[in-house]
């Protein structure tokens, strides 16, 4: 399986790579769950929710990221740190904004009545952080990449 890989991929970067993606695969986790949990256990706002599912996930991308995807870096621990969080600050406003952009302004969904969430919406609300999610996943690996780690 190695000599496959090899081929294609020098292995360094295959082992980044692949606990990069494990990291995104458990932040995705926290962040969906977090969204849900927020917004239909706790009745939180979309923007809310979504802020408080943002910081659980970067939290956790963090510490997989630096002990295991970029584990090899120089930078010192308060350095990542700082970089880190200072980065995912611009991602998170572009994140949430996103959310707002297409839950409340565009498709003028009203999540406060719970109700029309469940026979209207369904899990819609769901399934569009995901995607924006996804998206806060690809602009995170090079920034982390090339920046911060």
């Amino acid at each position: 399986m190695s000599e496959f890989i090899a081929r294609f991929i020098e292995p360094a970067l295959f082992w980044e790579l692949f606990w990069y993606f494990l990291s995104g695969v458990c932040s995705t986790i926290v962040s969906q769950v977090g969204y849900s949990v927020c917004f239909r256990k706790f009745t939180l706002s979309n923007v809310w929710s979504k802020t408080i599912s943002w910081c659980a996930a970067a939290t956790t991308a963090f510490v997989m990221m630096r002990w295991l995807a970029f584990s090899q870096t120089e930078s010192g621990l308060w350095e990542s740190l700082w970089l880190f969080y200072s980065t995912r600050i611009g991602t998170v406003l572009l994140t949430v904004g996103l959310m707002w952009f297409v839950i409340d302004y565009w498709l003028k969904w009203d999540l406060t009545n719970r109700e029309k969430v469940r026979k209207e919406y369904g899990w819609w609300p769901e399934i569009i952080n995901l995607i924006v999610t996804i998206l806060e996943i690809v602009v995170n690996y090079f920034i982390a990449k090339f920046w911060v780690f």
